[in-house]
């Protein structure tokens, strides 16, 4: 599943699929109902079951069809399997060959939007040469956005874990490259935003500790990154100046931010009616198809509100967004009380997991889902045992 989620959908359920198969055999013939009840003591796993029953108890009053509902519930169903995941991690060699799985596959993509730069090829998802053009290898640029980005993050943490100054080296070089293929190689704002915004946090968290001059100099580089790349990337360019006219436009054509201005809009205005319980799970299809008369304006903005706080608030109401709050805290409390290092990725993974929820519905969206849900386990799975070092990420 580790190495499937940043390649394919498919083959990542069919490695869900085995999981769970092998996860039942293991209730009968192994450990997985021994460590499954161990991973219920774990922070995130009393929020995520109490996230999803809600989801299911707001099924009751939704006036969607029962076919809306059970895809709903099924897209939500990895918050019921949050504590299984972290019970089959318990081990530390199966946590790091994970950790080494997301690498490869994320190296493969990373090499491959480098060398579509030059080259073509037929199975990739874009096929512009050139910088300053989108280079998205297997999923939308968004997507790949977001977890690139953590892997910047995840590349600047093993450097700093190498305890060979080539080990070191090969690792700053893999995070800048990531970093770079994010601002100049792809068109993805999400990825802009959670690219910045996480490595920031990450630099932020690892100098804080050591001294205040380590600290002014990491701000400084990063504002100084910053403004260099907003000045030499052309697709970072072309996309805010796009944002802005957007923003600006009063044509009525259907826009990516004017139509989550209107989606924002539209799913607050429905929220005031039902503020509590929200209108039902997979109830916003419906209201929105209903609102949004326009047949090119609702093929965007029927689907999904592009913002999961908003999904939550609208279907669950102030009861599933408290719920939803509840399970990101667990994961910042943890966050905060492990070492420096860890500390930085966790939390720099969390700013991720912020930045593309309040632009998309990543928890209802399957590569996105995929990703937040399986990082959330394997980066948990290790507060279980805080008096004993993990094993390091790859």
């Amino acid at each position: 599943m580790f190495f499937a989620f940043p390649v394919s959908v498919a083959l990542a359920n069919v490695g869900l699929l085995f999981t769970l198969i092998f996860w039942l055999l293991g209730c009968v013939w192994g450990s997985s109902l021994r460590d499954t009840r161990q991973a219920l003591s774990n922070p995130v796993a009393l929020p995520a079951l109490a996230l999803f029953a809600w989801v299911v108890v707001a099924a009751l009053w939704s006036p969607a069809d029962g076919g809306q509902i059970a895809g709903a519930l099924q897209k939500y169903s990895k918050f019921l399997m949050l504590p299984l995941f972290i019970g089959l991690l318990q081990d530390p060699t199966t946590r790091r060959r994970c950790w080494q799985a997301f690498a490869v596959a994320m190296l493969i993509t990373l090499v491959v939007t480098w060398l579509n730069v030059w080259f073509d090829f037929s199975w990739t998802r874009t096929h512009n040469q050139g910088f300053g053009e989108d280079h998205t290898v297997f999923k939308d640029y968004i997507a790949q956005g977001i977890m690139m980005s953590f892997f910047a993050c995840l590349g600047a943490y093993q450097a700093l874990q190498s305890r060979t100054w080539r080990g070191a080296t090969i690792w700053w070089c893999v995070s800048a490259l990531a970093a770079f293929s994010i601002l100049f190689l792809s068109s993805g704002r999400t990825g802009y935003l959670a690219g910045f915004l996480s490595m920031f946090v990450f630099s932020l968290l690892v100098t804080v500790a050591r001294s205040r001059t380590a600290l002014v100099t990491t701000v400084t580089g990063v504002l100084v990154a910053l403004v260099v790349a907003g000045g030499t990337s052309l697709a970072l360019q072309k996309r805010m100046t796009q944002a802005w006219t957007e923003v600006a436009s009063t044509t009525g054509e259907v826009t990516s931010v004017g139509s989550r201005m209107a989606m924002i809009g539209f799913t607050l205005d429905q929220a005031r009616e039902r503020p509590l319980l929200g209108h039902g799970t997979a109830a916003y299809p419906v209201l929105a198809t209903a609102h949004f008369v326009d047949p090119d304006w609702c093929s965007v903005v029927c689907v999904h509100p592009h913002n999961q706080f908003a999904f939550f608030l609208v279907e669950q109401g102030l009861i599933g967004l408290a719920l939803f709050a509840w399970l990101l805290l667990a994961v910042v409390r943890q966050g905060w009380g492990e070492e420096a290092r860890r500390r930085a990725l966790m939390l720099a993974f969390l700013t991720i997991l912020l930045v593309a929820n309040m632009t998309h519905s990543s928890f209802w969206l399957s590569t996105e889902n995929h990703f937040f849900i399986l990082m959330t386990a394997l980066l948990m799975a290790a507060a279980r045992r805080r008096s004993a070092p993990d094993v390091k990420a790859p």
